[in-house]
This record gives C-alpha cells, sequence and structure tokens, in this order.
C-alpha cells in the first residue's frame, strides 16, 4: 500500500470518527464541539470519495461518501437549502425582528446605525454592545424607545434589546455574562408575548455549555408565545442548541444559513466556509415567515433578518 493511500484512509477514518464523535453531545459537551464541524468535514469526504473512486479505491471512496451523506443530511438544517419560507396572511400585520452581532471593534458604527434606522425593524437584537458604541447606539433611543440591557463583564459589551412596543420590567431577566435577555412584549394588538436576546459564548472548552446549563431553569418559565434570536455560539444542529430549544419548548427555524466566519476570512466566503452559529426559534403564536442574513456591515457575524406575524 502506498503512502497516499494510507494517508487518505487515516484522513477518510479520522473525519469520519469526528462526525460520529459529534452526535454525542448529549453524553458530555466535549463531544457536541465536534458537531460543529460536521458540515464542513461531511462536504470533504464526499469530495474526496468521488476522486478515490476515480482510482478504483472502492471501499475508501464508500465509507466516504457514505458518512459524508450522513453528515450533510443530519446538518442540512443549518445550510439554505433549508431556508424557512412560509406565505403571510394578508390578513394581519407582518412585523420585523433584527439579531446582529455588532462586534465589539468593528469600525464601521455610524454604517451600522444608519442600516439599522433604514431598515427599521420592530424589535432589535445586539450583542457585543460595547462601550466604544454608546454614542452612535443613542440614535437608537428615538425610535425604538423601549430597551432592555444585559451587561458583560468585560470589554466587548452585552445584549441590547430594543422594541418599539412596550417591555414589561417586571418579566425580565439577565443570564450571566449578558448571555440571555428575557422580557415580555406587548404588541400593538395587545398580545403579550416573549422575547429577547441570545449570546452564549464560544462551545466547550469555554464555558458555553456552564452558561445554558444556567439558564435552562429560566428557560423553562418562558410561556405560550415567544420569538428568540441570538448568537449560540453554536450551529443550528448541535446539540447546544436543540437543548436550548427543548428546555423553552420552542422550535428551530432552520435555513438562516452560515453568519459566522473567522476574520482571516472575508465574510463574502460566508456561504461555504462559515458556519450557522446565529439561530432563531419560535413558540406558540409567533408564525415566522422568514429568516435570512442580509448584507456585510463590518462584523464577523452577518444581521439576520426576521419577518413574522402574530397568530
Amino acid at each position: 500500500m502506498n503512502f497516499l493511500k494510507k494517508l487518505i484512509i487515516l484522513g477518510t477514518l479520522g473525519a469520519s470518527l469526528a462526525i460520529g464523535i459529534g452526535f454525542l453531545g448529549p453524553i458530555h459537551p466535549a463531544f457536541d464541539t465536534f458537531s460543529h464541524f460536521r458540515l464542513h468535514l461531511s462536504a470533504g469526504l464526499i469530495v474526496l470519495g468521488l476522486i478515490v473512486g476515480l482510482r478504483r479505491w472502492i471501499r475508501i471512496a464508500l465509507l466516504a461518501i457514505l458518512v459524508g451523506i450522513i453528515g450533510l443530511y443530519t446538518s442540512a438544517s443549518g445550510t439554505l437549502l433549508a431556508k424557512h419560507i412560509i406565505k403571510e396572511d394578508a390578513s394581519k400585520p407582518t412585523y420585523s425582528l433584527l439579531h446582529f452581532n455588532l462586534y465589539w471593534i468593528n469600525s464601521k458604527r455610524e454604517q451600522v446605525i444608519d442600516k439599522i434606522i433604514e431598515l427599521d425593524p420592530d424589535l432589535i437584537s445586539l450583542s457585543e454592545a460595547a462601550t466604544r458604541w454608546t454614542f452612535e447606539i443613542k440614535r437608537l433611543d428615538k425610535k425604538w424607545p423601549y430597551l432592555m440591557h444585559c451587561p458583560e463583564w468585560g470589554k466587548r459589551g452585552g445584549i441590547r434589546f430594543y422594541s418599539k412596543w412596550p417591555l414589561d420590567a417586571t418579566s425580565q431577566y439577565c443570564g450571566p455574562y449578558g448571555s440571555f435577555a428575557r422580557t415580555q412584549v406587548t404588541a400593538p394588538n395587545g398580545t403579550k408575548f416573549i422575547s429577547g436576546s441570545v449570546h452564549l459564548r464560544w462551545p466547550w472548552p469555554a464555558s458555553g455549555p456552564k452558561q445554558l446549563n444556567t439558564i435552562i431553569p429560566e428557560l423553562k418559565l418562558i410561556g405560550d408565545d415567544a420569538i428568540f434570536a441570538g448568537d449560540f455560539n453554536a450551529t443550528t444542529w448541535s446539540w447546544s442548541v436543540a437543548q436550548f430549544a427543548k428546555a423553552a419548548g420552542m422550535e428551530i427555524i432552520p435555513g438562516v444559513g452560515p453568519t459566522w466566519i473567522i476574520d482571516e476570512l472575508p465574510l463574502k466566503y460566508t456561504w461555504w466556509a462559515g458556519l450557522p452559529i446565529d439561530n432563531v426559534m419560535r413558540k406558540g403564536g409567533i408564525k415566522v415567515l422568514s429568516a435570512e442574513a442580509i448584507e456585510d456591515l463590518g462584523s464577523d457575524h452577518l444581521p439576520v433578518m426576521v419577518k413574522f406575524q402574530i397568530k
């Protein structure tokens, strides 16, 4: 057996093992960390399988393609192939929620605020609202008079949840280190529902799993009708996101697509090299019509615009 074939076998087995381990998130969050690479590893395995198939290394090719297909199928919810679009009810108003991780060192602060004002969402979920944003972000106060602020210790800043509609201060909860903001919103028709924002830290060995465990009791208190968007720092198909949704009794909206990429790569590569870690969830009488990433605004994340109606 030549060196190249040995290398390909080891690579195929290693990638297959990493994909398999990623399904063991319920056992320990360390395994869930592997799940975040599932989509890219699976795509790589399929390409590898097709290439080695041409060399008639059939068993290696079949293994790579089979594991790759399983991996792609189980991570499809985070891709644009699963894009969520529901026809709106013409008899009811359509509302919007904008979620954006501002990126605490974003230099395009004026342009970001200009764009938010132009988009004119009813609700705004912002994370990494650092102190350097203090001057520019005050421009939102006039149009969005209701604010829930969950500060985070440190320079990156916390969560700011803006609303055109009244927020119930008695219902509000802030998770540790600005990880979770929950509040009751009163819509124009008088309907009350729960909303807010999420900004968990990175998966194990970082503190994201610890934050999630801390807020789970609060997630269980979410009422019958709710909508949330946020930077989960975890992929749409991960155990972490599924655990959050299960505790809150919420549905994960598929098909937002990749929203984050490392600084070393331009955001224009996000669609194929990025990760879908900015997620949207709904519950009860909130009907999400669409949820999609929009244009680059200088962050390492893409903003996500959500259109919804209240049943």
